[in-house]
């Protein structure tokens, strides 16, 4: 692994730069007796952090073996990396104290750990030029901060146009735009319970594929479960969503359904539409 990290850092190599290598890799053994060896894949993962570093006489060298092992998605890694940080990562949750403590959570492992859209997992950013403790802290806070932003601007409720929902056009009598809007308002809100009633991880699910963009996939990789489990609590979020949702509106219209004729019709089939492409029957959560 030395021998390799030598030829990687072509003249920046020295005698000292092994010795802090050396020992800092002791201390990693010491550390964490169960984790891999690294072996050429950390040295080379080792080698092009240290490329971008101007100064090589403090080398974290703990601190970039727990990134590289963290960021190699093995579970062992990132559970080590999480008990290393707790408390800093404890303190940094209660601060954002608004914002579900779970919530918070996975979204700092799928930021770090996984990556969302075309981004990388953050963890990869980390180049030991200073402590990888102060570099979490900075990473965390402005996750927290991007968190509670997209709460804000969300609240976990997918807009539903009242023109496009009803699918007809604006205008008509006074009469008529009051009880569109009355429609839109109802479906809305009742929208809205039916998420806030989803079970807790077809919720995080559907957040995770609505607000952070991931596959099924990655999805399935930071829970550890099938991506087969992953499909059928989608499905299962999707079913719920549409029953409660249109029976939603009934009951806050009070009215029974045949009552509403074509208007219940148009709702039934766009919100088929509009939660087939937000619990992820597109190609973009395929791939």
């Amino acid at each position: 692994m030395l021998q390799r990290l030598a030829v990687a850092l072509g003249d920046r190599h020295s005698p000292a730069v092994a010795e802090r290598v050396a020992a800092g890799l002791a201390e990693v053994r010491v550390r964490w007796p169960l984790a891999p060896p690294g072996g050429d894949a950390f040295a080379d993962d080792f080698a092009s952090r240290l490329a971008k570093l101007d100064d090589l006489t403090r080398l974290p060298v703990e601190d970039l073996f727990l990134a590289w092992w963290a960021g190699s998605g093995d579970s062992a890694g990132i559970a080590a990396f999480e008990a290393a940080f707790a408390p800093d990562i404890d303190r940094l949750v209660a601060r954002f104290h608004k914002l579900p403590a779970d919530d918070l959570r996975q979204r700092l492992r799928i930021k770090l750990f996984v990556g969302t859209g075309a981004s990388q997992p953050k963890i990869h950013d980390y180049t030991g030029a200073g402590s990888l403790v102060g570099w979490l802290r900075i990473t965390t806070a402005r996750a927290f901060v991007d968190a509670v932003r997209v709460d804000t601007r969300r609240r976990y409720e997918v807009e539903l146009d009242e023109v496009d929902v009803l699918g007809v056009a604006p205008g008509g009598t006074v009469r008529d735009q009051h009880q569109r809007a009355e429609l839109a308002t109802a479906i809305k809100r009742a929208f809205a319970d039916a998420v806030s009633r989803l079970a807790p991880r077809e919720r995080t699910f559907l957040r995770h594929v609505t607000i952070d963009g991931l596959t099924l996939d990655q999805i399935a990789s930071t829970y550890q479960v099938h991506r087969a489990t992953v499909a059928r609590t989608l499905k299962s979020a999707r079913e719920r969503l549409l029953t409660e949702t249109r029976s939603g509106v009934l009951a806050h219209l009070n009215i029974e359904p045949d009552q509403l004729n074509s208007a219940l019709a148009m709702l039934d089939s766009k919100l088929e539409l509009s939660l087939s492409a937000v619990l992820g029957e597109s190609s973009t959560l395929e791939a």
